[in-house]
């Protein structure tokens, strides 16, 4: 290249960064803002997009080594897959995109690498996978899924069911269950109180509203509900029964986001005394009060999707499959009764250096169902001052304020993308 053309190159690029100055000068302060949180959630998509890529390279290099499978020489079928899991050891169940450690990444995973299906795009996920079938025997998919899938996540049991059925819309009742400590916890207290959730009811003031729904409806029934001290027969008994564990089942058609957590976390405040057994009744009034008083919602740890029941299904489990999943199980539970064998070890001695048993703390152990700091003060009593009733509280927003909110948000953001089309193309007319 010559000295000439070199020149006219650098004078063209100078020209180039003039013409880049020009646009952002005429942008207005706030089209500038937009333009910067634009680019801002375009770095974040992008880091994402890396890191998920970075995740499918490594599973395609392991797959690299699987043979070729023709997926149309094999007849297709519906089926029902029914799994455990630990879900403490994931970032949730659903696929989320800043994360390869969720559930689903997991079974998508071993459902690909066991050829039960070609890819999760094609696999009618929603109405359980789409496996193929041998012509002339049952493939034992328990057991091939088990192979693959984590120790944490266990295949218990298959069904086949026509391809209209869904895992989803033809569910005709749940079933959930919640584990917590006794503690101070009066469970007659509790019981005579969700004897009022059980029917039909709005439940708006037991959930985290979801209004992306311009009608969204808080009707849902339930049909039980019990909670039973579980008898312990250990050495991990002794005068204080406030280390007892206790379990809360919920039965019913469906539920709502957080609505469990929600009906657990009133009812410990009514077995601690802290509220009126009717409170229940009272925030299922809803004429009377329409809003959501303000109040933590218990911890999602001790929260178990315990069964899911349909009509029609049956299930058939694999017996080999089942050892070995107890098997798995027992390791984890001989793992963390050892833990929890140790630490009572230590309560037991520190217990005992306390001259008054009447100032022994027992609120910790509730500290984290409560998802409050002052449970960790370690008083025993049931000290009010301090306390505020919840129908003394702040409301939150009502539905409606929060759906109106939420379609303006709307309108507004499909305004603001509407107008920064308009504007790329503006800019790349002049870049042009």
């Amino acid at each position: 290249m010559s000295n000439k053309e070199i020149k006219n190159s650098k004078r063209k690029l100078k020209s180039d960064d003039d013409d880049d100055d020009e646009i952002w000068s005429k942008l207005s302060r706030e089209q500038i803002i937009r333009r910067c949180k634009q680019l801002e959630k375009h770095v974040e998509q992008l880091k994402n997009t890396i890191i998920k890529k970075t995740d499918n390279e490594s599973n395609e290099k392991k797959n690299k080594k699987m043979r070729p499978f023709d997926f149309s020489k094999h007849s297709k079928r519906h089926i029902f897959l029914k799994f455990i899991y630990l879900g403490w050891e994931y970032h949730g169940f659903v696929v989320q995109e800043t994360t390869s450690q969720t559930v689903e990444d997991f079974l998508f995973d071993a459902l690909i690498k066991t050829r039960l299906i070609e890819q999760r795009a094609t696999s009618n996920y929603h109405r359980c996978g789409r496996t193929d079938r041998g012509d002339t025997e049952e493939l034992n998919y328990v057991q091939m899924l088990n192979g693959v899938l984590p120790s944490s996540i266990r295949c218990i049991a298959w069904a086949s069911v026509p391809d209209v059925k869904s895992a989803r819309f033809d569910c005709i009742s749940r079933s959930y269950r919640y584990y917590f400590p006794k503690a101070n916890v009066d469970l007659h207290r509790m019981r005579q109180a969700s004897i009022d959730l059980i029917g039909t009811h709005d439940f708006r003031n037991f959930c985290k509203l979801d209004i992306t729904n311009t009608e969204p409806t808080f009707i849902r029934r339930i049909d039980n509900v019990t909670i039973e001290q579980l008898n312990i027969d250990n050495d991990l008994n002794n005068s204080n029964s406030g280390y007892e564990m206790c379990e809360l089942m919920v039965h019913g058609s469906g539920f709502l986001w957080h609505q469990i957590r929600c009906i657990v976390a009133i009812l410990i405040l009514i077995g601690q005394g802290k509220e009126d057994i009717d409170l229940v009744k009272t925030l299922l009034d809803i004429e009377k009060y329409p809003c959501t008083p303000n109040y933590h919602i218990a911890s999602e740890l001790p929260l178990v999707l315990f069964d899911c029941q349909f009509n029609g299904v049956d299930w058939i489990c694999d017996q080999i499959s089942l050892r070995i999943t107890i098997c798995h199980l027992q390791r984890y539970w001989s793992s963390f009764q050892i833990r929890a064998t140790m630490i009572k070890s230590m309560l037991n001695n520190l217990e005992n250096q306390i001259y008054d048993k009447k100032q022994l703390p027992i609120l910790g152990q509730l500290s984290l169902i409560e998802n409050e700091s002052n449970s960790l003060l370690g008083y025993n009593n049931n000290n009010r001052r301090n306390y505020q009733p919840i129908l003394t509280r702040p409301v939150r927003e009502s539905v409606e304020v929060k759906i109106e909110k939420y379609q303006n948000k709307k309108a507004k953001s499909e305004i603001i993308n509407d107008d920064n089309k308009n504007e790329t193309n503006k800019t790349d007319d002049l870049i042009v």
